[in-house]
């Protein structure tokens, strides 16, 4: 007990002295984080392993990540990006699906490990990009809203994916894309509805809904229970924190929800989340044909993501500008990436040899990411268009 208190208080103290540092170079305080996690992990000084106490902790830091970012986005703006935003996750995974499979073949000849492969390169962890527009003020923007919906969307075109996939690996369980398929469209639609008609059925108790303890502990029992429900389904828990929190942001009160959510969310579980990513890493017994596969698949992870989701922008005429914000917001890979390799591991269609890289390509694409965005964002060219609007 006593070293899982010494190890939080540490990540706590040095995602702080990060982010502050970070800040001070004019880069996102969430860059700052991440490297305190790489530096205090077992890459540079191996002071705290990423142990079941600390995945825990981190995973819920992630949920209450996406449920705030639920409450904070601009509902009317979200639906009006629907179109735009499905057409963005659609080219963001065809082009990383086909660049993935194909670079694969220069390492392996097996069909179904490729696709796999290609698969794992499609996902999407929208969490670090949240706090970076966050930061920056961008959130409820036409790339921001684009980007949350695309990201949502994105996660249940690759778990159709992957469950086709071993759906074909494992003939003897034919019935099972089915049964995925199924699941994730009658959640998928529960949501829509709840988000649409349970804020006019509220209306008639609003008088009796007051802020207090009672109310914010229901809430916080409600993102974890709609969190269980996705993950049960087949889809991330953060996908269903976000929907709750869409879905609560109608709800009265929402500004003390905001405030008592971002207290625990950016106060204590989401540093440990970002330190975690660093934590994650390990260069141990590290071959130079794992580093080739490393680069290969990073290379592809940012430029599949930033032409595919750029393109699919452009279709609905969204400036280039905001494209390219789209398509570099879209960049960073996270828990869906691994749990997707993880799957494929133990389902023994890809090795150890592809599960190491996907795990440093997750922490290069979310380090890179912020980045990309503060430079995209924060542009000459951009703050001129920003003022003119």
């Amino acid at each position: 007990m006593e070293k899982i208190l010494l190890n939080l208080a540490l990540i706590l103290v040095t995602t702080k002295l990060g982010g502050l540092l970070s800040r001070k170079v004019k880069m996102p305080e969430v860059l700052g984080a991440l490297l305190a996690g790489v530096i205090i992990g077992p890459v540079c000084l191996n002071l705290v392993s990423y142990d079941s106490d600390i995945k825990l902790l981190a995973n819920l830091g992630v949920i209450f990540l996406m449920f705030l970012a639920g409450l904070e986005t601009d509902l009317e703006q979200f639906k009006k990006a629907g179109k735009s935003s499905f057409m963005i996750a659609l080219f963001g995974i065809l082009v990383p699906l086909i660049l993935g499979t194909l670079s694969a073949f220069l390492f392996y000849d097996n069909v179904i490990e490729n696709l796999f492969i290609g698969i794992i390169l499609t996902a999407t962890s929208v969490s670090i990009t949240v706090e970076t527009l966050t930061e920056l003020g961008k959130l409820n923007t036409t790339a921001g809203i684009n980007i949350l919906g695309a990201a949502v969307i994105d996660d249940i075109l690759g778990i159709i994916l992957v469950s086709a996939l071993l759906s074909a690996n494992n003939s003897s369980d034919g019935g099972s894309l089915v049964r995925s398929l199924v699941g994730i469209l009658l959640f998928c639609a529960v949501g829509i509805l709840a988000i649409l008609f349970a804020p006019k059925l509220m209306e008639r108790f609003q008088d009796r809904i007051h802020p207090g303890h009672t109310y914010f502990t229901i809430a916080l029992a409600a993102v974890l229970v709609i969190a269980f429900l996705a993950e049960g389904l087949g889809i991330a828990a953060i996908t269903g924190a976000y929907l709750c929190g869409l879905l609560l942001s109608q709800f009265p009160h929402k500004q003390y929800l905001q405030k008592n959510v971002k207290a625990i969310s950016s106060g204590f579980l989401s540093p440990i989340f970002f330190a975690s990513v660093g934590l994650e890493a390990s260069l141990n017994g590290f071959s130079m044909r794992e580093v080739l596969i490393t680069f290969i698949m990073f290379v592809i992870a940012v430029i599949g993501k930033v032409l595919g989701c750029g393109a699919g922008a452009r279709i609905f005429k969204i400036s280039k500008r905001e494209s390219l914000q789209i398509g570099v917001g879209m960049v960073s890979r996270g828990e869906v990436a691994i749990i997707t390799a993880n799957i494929g591991l133990q389902a023994k269609i890809i090795s150890q040899e592809v599960f190491i890289p996907t795990i440093l390509v997750v922490l290069l694409t979310t380090i890179i990411t912020p980045i990309l965005l503060k430079l995209t964002f924060t542009h000459r060219r951009m703050r001129m268009v920003d003022s003119e609007n």
